[in-house]
Order: C-alpha cells, then sequence, then structure tokens
C-alpha cells in the first residue's frame, strides 16, 4: 500500500511539473534573436531579459516541434557565448556565465604574499563579493541636509594612508558627472567645487587601490578618505608626480622621485640616494666621484637650493659626496624643480631640490633600517595618540675607520672618516589643522692623517602650522631655523699651518596661502622673509712653528624679503595657465665698515679711497627684484602636450670657490655694496608624449638660459688670505643652452629610462678695462660645460623576491686649463698656462650594477629582511676626475688623478619589524 501511494505521488509531481512547463512549436527561415524573442513573448506571453548592449548579433533558421522555451533558446544560442538561466517564470540571457542562484561562499585566502592561489569565481560572483566588501562604494554626506545651498558648494577633504594615518601627498579625486577633480597636498588635504547633488567620486594614487566613493553634496563640508595600498609590489622605475603623474600634466622641467623607484638602484657605499640619482635625469651632472653639489643647465652649484621639510641645507652631502646627506627611508616625496619653478620658491638661479619627509605611523609602532660595512642606520615611529599624532626618529652612523686602517699606505691608515645624523618629525593633527616639528642635525670628521682634517655640520629645524580655514581657503606658516658651519686645520706645511672656522646662520619665517576660487582656478600668495647671519671667521696660525698671518674675515648680515602671487587656472580642456610674480628685496646690514675706491682704478688694496661706516642693523644697499613666472600647458591630443615655461629668478649669495668641485671649506658670501646679486632668465619649451598605449613616456625639451652679475673668481684668487673678497672677484655674464631626451618604461619585468642631455654653458666677463677682464674678455667654456650626457636605468625582475638592476653613465670631459709653458724669471719658476678652460679631460663612462633579494613576505613575521649587492665601476675603469702638472727636471709632465679607478663591490642588509607591507 505504501509503495502504491508513492508511486501516485511520483506521477502526480511529474504531470504537475509537464503541465507548469510551456511548450511551442516554431518553424522560421532565417530569423533574428529579436524576432525569436518577439514571438515567444506573442505565443507563450513569457519574457526573456538581457543586457541592452549584449544583444546576440545571430540570425539562423529555426525548426522545432513541441520544445519547451529554454530548449528552444538553448538551440537558437548553440555555438555563441550567451547563456539562458531561468529566473521567476521568465529567462535571462547573460554572456560567458550563468544567473547566480545562491550566495557564493567567500573563502578568505591565506597564502603567502606574492604566492597567492587563483579562486575562480563567475563575474557575478567576483561583482557580488565585491559588492559585499566594507567600505568599496562608501558614501558621504557633505554638508548639513537641511541646508539648502543654491550655487557653489566648498568641498575639503583630507586622504590619509589606511594602514598608518599618514596623508597621501597627490592623491587625486575625479568627479565623474562634473568631469572636474583635485590633488592632495603635502598634508594630504584637497578643496574641490560642486554644485548640491549627488555624485560618483573616483580617489587615485600611486601605490595605492583606487577607491569609488559616493557623495551627498548639501552644503559646504569635510571629508576624510582613507586608502589601502596595493596588494602588489610596484617594480616600476617610476618619476611621477601628484597632479604630475600623468607626464601629459607636469610642470615643466618638474621631475618626481619616488623610493619605490630607486629601492634597487645600485649605489656606491649601498645607501639610496636620491641626490645621486637626481643625476641620472636630463640636464643634471655630477663632475665626478668625491665631489659633492650638482650642476643643473649649466649653472654653478650654489645655484641649486635644497630643502628637507622647509629646512635649507648649506651642505647636501657626508664625506665629500660618497653618502647621502638625508636617510632615503624617511623621505616621502622628493621633487627638482629646473624648468617652470613656482612663485613660492626664490633665491636661486637653477633648481629647488624640494624633500618632504615622512609622518609617523598613527596606528602602529614601528622599526626598520639596515647596515652594511660603512655605515648602519634605524628608523623608529609610531603613534602617540592613535590616528591623531605621531613621532619619527631616524639615526645614522659610519663606522669606516677599520676599512682605511686595513689599507697598505701609512697616510691612509692613520686617517679617519666619520659622519652621523639625526631626524625627528613630531606631529599633531585635528580636523582642520596639522601643527608639525622637525629637527634636522649632522656631523662630519676627516682626517688625512697629519696633513689636515676637516669637520662640518648642518643644524636646522622647523616649526609648521597648517590651517584650513574653510573648504577653499588654506594656510602654511613655517618658522624656520638653520646653520652649517665648519672648521678646518691645515698642517700639510709646517710654516703655513692655519685653522679656520666659519658659519652661516638662516632664520626664516614663511606663511603660504591657497585659495580655491572653483573648480579650475586656485590662487597661490604668500610672503616670507629670512635673516641670514655670516661669521667668516679668522685666519690663525696653527702651531709654534706656522709664520701664517692672521686674517680677520668678519662678519656678515643680511635681510631677504619676498611678497609673491600666483594663479594656476584650468583655461579649457586643453590648456593650462600657471603665472605668477614674486618681488624680493633684499639688504646687506651693518655694522660694517665699506672701502670705496678710486674710479678707472683696478678694484684692490692700493687704490682705497675712502671708508663708509653703516651702523647695526642699517641696510647698506637695497636691491630690488621683480621675477615672473609662466608656465603654458598646451593638450595637443589624448596621449600628448607641448609645454612653454619662463622664470626670472634673483640669487643674493654665492659660494666662494676657485675649484669645480665643492669642499668642506667653502664659504659662502652674501652680496654686498661691491657684489651685486645675480640675475638670471630661462626659457624652455618641450613636447611629453605616452606612446605605445601609454607604456612608454618620451619627452624632449629645450632651454636657454642668461644670468648676469654671474660672479666669476680672477685667476689666482685667494679667499683666506685676503678678507676684500670684493678684489679677488668680478662679475659677468653666463649663457647656456641645450635639449634634453627622456625615454622612460613605466611597468613590467624590465622598465627603467634612457636620458640623453645635450648643453653647453659659456661665461663672459669683458669689462672696459684689462683689470676688469677674465680671458682677455673673450667667452669661455664655464667649469660645468660638459656638451653630452647619457645616463640609463636599467631594471629586470625575475620575481618579486629578486630583481637586477644597472646604471650606465657616460659624459664628455669637462673643462680645464692647461699650462702651456714655464719660465725661469732669476730662480723663480713662472707657469704660463692657456686660455682658460680650453681643453678638457678625458670622458667618463661607469657601469654599475646591483642584486636585490628581498626574504620571505609572508605576511605575519616578526622581522622581515633584504639584502642588496651591488658593484660599483664594474669594469674597473681609471675615470679621471683631474688633470694636473709637475715639474719634474724642468720638463713639465702631466697626470691623471682618478678616485675609485677599481670595482668596489657593497653588500647591504635591510630589515624591518612587523608586516611586510606596512610603512
Amino acid at each position: 500500500m505504501r509503495c502504491l501511494f508513492l508511486v501516485i505521488l511520483s506521477f502526480i509531481l511529474i504531470v504537475a511539473k509537464a503541465q507548469d512547463e510551456t511548450f511551442l512549436s516554431v518553424d522560421k527561415e532565417n530569423i533574428s534573436f529579436e524576432d525569436l524573442v518577439e514571438y515567444i513573448s506573442s505565443e507563450t506571453g513569457m519574457r526573456v531579459y538581457l543586457p541592452e548592449d549584449q544583444t546576440p548579433d545571430i540570425v539562423k533558421s529555426i525548426s522545432l516541434d513541441s520544445a519547451s522555451v529554454k530548449n528552444a533558446l538553448e538551440y537558437f544560442l548553440l555555438g555563441s557565448k550567451f547563456k539562458v538561466s531561468e529566473w521567476n517564470n521568465s529567462f535571462v540571457i547573460l554572456s560567458n556565465e550563468n544567473l547566480i542562484r545562491k550566495i557564493p561562499i567567500y573563502v578568505k585566502e591565506e597564502a603567502e604574499r606574492g604566492d597567492a592561489k587563483d579562486i575562480l569565481n563567475t563575474k557575478s560572483e567576483d561583482r557580488y563579493i565585491q559588492g559585499r566588501k566594507s567600505d568599496v562604494m562608501a558614501t558621504f554626506d557633505v554638508g548639513d541636509k537641511n541646508i539648502h545651498s543654491s550655487g557653489k558648494i566648498r568641498i575639503s577633504g583630507k586622504i590619509l594612508d589606511m594602514d598608518n594615518g599618514e596623508p597621501i601627498i597627490g592623491a587625486t579625486v575625479y568627479i565623474e558627472e562634473t568631469k572636474s577633480g583635485a590633488a592632495s597636498d603635502l598634508h594630504g588635504y584637497f578643496a574641490i567645487v560642486l554644485p548640491r547633488g549627488n555624485y560618483n567620486a573616483q580617489f587615485s594614487s600611486m601605490g595605492y587601490e583606487p577607491r569609488k566613493c559616493y557623495l551627498n553634496v548639501y552644503s559646504n563640508g569635510r571629508i576624510s578618505v582613507k586608502m589601502e595600498q596595493a596588494t602588489v609590489s610596484l617594480l616600476e622605475a617610476v618619476i611621477f608626480g601628484d597632479r604630475q603623474m600623468d607626464i601629459k600634466r607636469k610642470d615643466p622641467g618638474l621631475e618626481k622621485i619616488s623610493l619605490d623607484a630607486i629601492k634597487s638602484i645600485p649605489m656606491m657605499m649601498g645607501e639610496k640616494d636620491v641626490i645621486k640619482v637626481s643625476e641620472m635625469l636630463p640636464g643634471i651632472v655630477n663632475v665626478g666621484e668625491g665631489s659633492s653639489g650638482l650642476n643643473v643647465r649649466g649653472g654653478s652649484s650654489d645655484q641649486n637650493a635644497f630643502y628637507i621639510n622647509r629646512v635649507p641645507v648649506y651642505n647636501a652631502s657626508h664625506l665629500f659626496g660618497f653618502f647621502p646627506a638625508f636617510n632615503s627611508d624617511i623621505i616621502k616625496d622628493f621633487s627638482i624643480y629646473k624648468g617652470f619653478i613656482p612663485a613660492e620658491f626664490g633665491g636661486r638661479l637653477s633648481s629647488v631640490f624640494n624633500i618632504t619627509t615622512k609622518q609617523g605611523n598613527k596606528h602602529n609602532f614601528n622599526i626598520h633600517g639596515g647596515t652594511n660595512p660603512f655605515s648602519s642606520k634605524v628608523t623608529i615611529e609610531g603613534p602617540i595618540v592613535k590616528e591623531k599624532s605621531s613621532v619619527l626618529l631616524s639615526a645614522r652612523s659610519s663606522f669606516s675607520d677599520w676599512i682605511l686602517a686595513a689599507i697598505d699606505d701609512p697616510i691612509i691608515s692613520e686617517s679617519g672618516a666619520n659622519f652621523n645624523d639625526v631626524s625627528f618629525y613630531l606631529d599633531k593633527h585635528s580636523d582642520n589643522s596639522v601643527i608639525s616639528a622637525f629637527v634636522y642635525t649632522s656631523n662630519d670628521k676627516f682626517n688625512l692623517s697629519d696633513i689636515n682634517s676637516y669637520e662640518y655640520s648642518n643644524r636646522g629645524g622647523s616649526l609648521n602650522l597648517y590651517h584650513d580655514f574653510n573648504s577653499l581657503f588654506r594656510v602654511n606658516m613655517s618658522m624656520i631655523a638653520s646653520q652649517y658651519k665648519f672648521s678646518t686645520i691645515d698642517m700639510q706645511n709646517v710654516s703655513t699651518a692655519y685653522e679656520h672656522s666659519y658659519s652661516i646662520k638662516h632664520y626664516e619665517f614663511r606663511a603660504d596661502f591657497i585659495q580655491t576660487i572653483n573648480e579650475s582656478n586656485s590662487l597661490y600668495f604668500g610672503i616670507n622673509g629670512i635673516l641670514y647671519n655670516l661669521d667668516r671667521g679668522s685666519v690663525l696660525p696653527y702651531g709654534v712653528e706656522s709664520l701664517r698671518m692672521i686674517v680677520d674675515h668678519g662678519k656678515e648680515n643680511g635681510l631677504e624679503t619676498a611678497l609673491y602671487i600666483s594663479d594656476k587656472y584650468d583655461v579649457t580642456s586643453w590648456l593650462d595657465i600657471t603665472a605668477g610674480l614674486r618681488y624680493s628685496l633684499f639688504a646687506p646690514l651693518g655694522s660694517d665698515d665699506i672701502y670705496t675706491y678710486y674710479e678707472d682704478q683696478p678694484r684692490e688694496a692700493a687704490f682705497i679711497n675712502d671708508t663708509l661706516f653703516f651702523q647695526n642693523n642699517q641696510a647698506i644697499k637695497w636691491y630690488k627684484s621683480p621675477e615672473f613666472r609662466l608656465s603654458l600647458n598646451f593638450k595637443t591630443d589624448p596621449n600628448g602636450t607641448i609645454k612653454i615655461a619662463f622664470n626670472q629668478m634673483s640669487q643674493n649669495l654665492f659660494m666662494l670657490n676657485n675649484t669645480v668641485a665643492i669642499a668642506p671649506n667653502t664659504q659662502w658670501k652674501l652680496a654686498d655694496y661691491h657684489i651685486k646679486p645675480a640675475l638670471g632668465n630661462q626659457v624652455s619649451a618641450g613636447i611629453f608624449r605616452n606612446i605605445f598605449d601609454g607604456k612608454l613616456e618620451t619627452s624632449i625639451e629645450l632651454f636657454y638660459k642668461k644670468t648676469s652679475n654671474y660672479t666669476e673668481f680672477k685667476d689666482g684668487a685667494d679667499f683666506l688670505s685676503n678678507p676684500l673678497i670684493e678684489t679677488a672677484v668680478l662679475q659677468g655674464d653666463q649663457e647656456s643652452y641645450g635639449i634634453e631626451f627622456l625615454l622612460k618604461k613605466k611597468t613590467g619585468r624590465f622598465n627603467g629610462w634612457l636620458a640623453y642631455t645635450y648643453s653647453r654653458s659659456f661665461v663672459e666677463v669683458d669689462g672696459e678695462n684689462s683689470w676688469n677682464q677674465i680671458n682677455y674678455g673673450n667667452v669661455y667654456s664655464s667649469n660645468y660645460d660638459i656638451p653630452n650626457v647619457i645616463n640609463a636605468v636599467l631594471n629586470y625582475s625575475f620575481s618579486k623576491r629578486i630583481t637586477l638592476s644597472s646604471v650606465i653613465t657616460y659624459q664628455q670631459g669637462r673643462p680645464v686649463t692647461y699650462p702651456i709653458s714655464n719660465y725661469y724669471f732669476g730662480n723663480i719658476s713662472v707657469i704660463d698656462y692657456f686660455e682658460r678652460n680650453k681643453y678638457r679631460i678625458p670622458d667618463y663612462f661607469r657601469t654599475d650594477i646591483s642584486l636585490t633579494l628581498e626574504g620571505n613576505l609572508k605576511k605575519n613575521k616578526l622581522i622581515h629582511s633584504s639584502w642588496m649587492l651591488s658593484v660599483y665601476n664594474v669594469t674597473g675603469r681609471n675615470n679621471a676626475y683631474s688633470v694636473y702638472f709637475q715639474l719634474d727636471k724642468a720638463v713639465m709632465k702631466s697626470y691623471k688623478y682618478s678616485v675609485i679607478g677599481i670595482p668596489f663591490v657593497t653588500a647591504t642588509w635591510l630589515f624591518k619589524f612587523g608586516n611586510y607591507a606596512s610603512h
């Protein structure tokens, strides 16, 4: 009986199912899919759904008798990518997927970073999982719903790193509906103007996962957006910027270097050095190993300004340029302005190197550092109050004396060289303000046996207040102090041994304002004042046998002030204009006694005719300098732009240096009663393009620069024995021009860049009289006239843990002055030199390689570490740093001096406590 009941029940269910299913007959010749769907709807009343943009483009004949609707559809779509799914007595057709009928299981991956297994889901499942993730499409309500604002609404916000709470520099926000956007500044703030309404916003930044959000805009207000770091390692060697991330948007002559981009680039001492890497870019050169200072677009080394968190650094190197002055582990943003220089910067003719450090981690404490045979470094950071305030402390020190002691040379083995530096950063955040303090100190000491010794140091600090008054008006105020000093003892000759100390102090206040007018127009204006105090010291005899005369170089004071205003205006979709005016005033200050000289006579001590007396803080002379800045960016097509820039600059201080390289005891000198500030004009134009679907970036830029009142030194100038500097220098004109080419591949296993620069630099000092001329008044090559420079940076990533990098550099030999004869005047030997800088030293060529090995990349580890093995000067080439001459039995013989003539191998171990991805 029970079996009979089950059989009857099964029969009833089968019949019911058959009655529910609808059958139809169709016999059509060359019918389209749209016509088939219309026929099914008219015959059965059933609906067929599919995306509007995915209608099958199929026409065929169909002949079926008493087939189900689903079978009819599947038959017609047989062989295509479309699939049929039943849904609520209707049918849904999707491309390459079935309609999801149940919630998919979401499995959390526990795989090792870099070795995660792929989990294959359907598109619908992926969309569902993404939709279930928290905060993927967060909604921000801006302002008060009860306020009915009309017209433009001002929105400001802050973009932060989700892991450590640091502000993200240069993150972009893009509003899809208005096609407008903005970029965050150094404190992560951005501002944008929108009408009341609802918007889709996308936040993007290099190294972070893009984030989409909904904005419900009611009235003026603020938001805070956190972004998550990208889960894949960055292999690119990229030079990038904020709104400059796109080569089509970046300002002319601006370069931004990513620390991720240079982490594998070989360096001589195993230290990542952003200053040395900048030499690989177009238009920037260095005169050789063992020398600090850079020459940008044919200018001298003192024409470049270096700032770290607004603190000026007057000597940006350790140990004669072998080590970087800044710990790269704390650098967050590094910008080089060498073409268009914003109006907020002044005081240098060639370039501005602007460094911004990281802030401390606002969520967790973190320790990271590294060591190699020459130096060690460590950085500690963490929150004071989570998400509100943080601290960062970084320290480095060298221990290279053991290497010198092991060298089989009595002079070198008894020598010593060491340095140390410390950086400290403290900040406190509120809803609309950031208060921060930064301190930097560095010390260097070098002694060459009992021949000479140097000690020099940098000290600096800044106290900063960033305040957002409202959604569109912001201010950044800073109080800054900096000091560079050195002391030298020269014992090479007992009878002329001396000691000398020097210092330059820099006190500054500045206030920079930003007013966002609308979504395409922003106004920048501000004021700054600098007080210089120079103690040029006294040259004193060293030792009881020294016959050196005491020379008092005295003290100098100067006041520099400036006002500036600049407007950044996106005029149309194809034209951006930035125009600014900076007006600077400079005055050397008393107390001082100024000598005047007879007219039409050489400016020498023998021709002094009067003395002018100036009281304490009395202006000796006023120098005024209006400086106009302009940048034009023409978008020619979706892949390229043409950029034109013009700069006027002034410089009120210069270096007293009659050699090509900067020495630790090189003095800075202010413009004064006799020596005028240098004035420079530069114009540049270039073409910037993405090619091969954006895989490559390329640019060609031309520049021309003319400088007046350029300070040049007379032959045989001596700045130690002569306190009257105006008698040892002359002022003339400097002219430089050139073309720069850059080809960069940003992505893929193989990446890097190729840079070529052709440039010329000339000087002319042609006074009315012979004593006011150099090189008989003829034009001559400057010390930094290096016509051809080729640099290549190449990286290849075998995996996320193994990277091979190489640097190849070539420079044409720099100018040098050679002797042409030697004659005797009585018993005194006199050397006669040819025209200044008429010849050149041999060309320079060097190849470096490095291999970076990352440790295990598992997420939950106490310590993560990596190794970097680098070889500097792989080919062992004896590149000439200089050529010098000596008399040997009345015969003049030449010698080539090389600093590093063998391959130099360094192994560096880097470590970090905590999660690999957090930093």
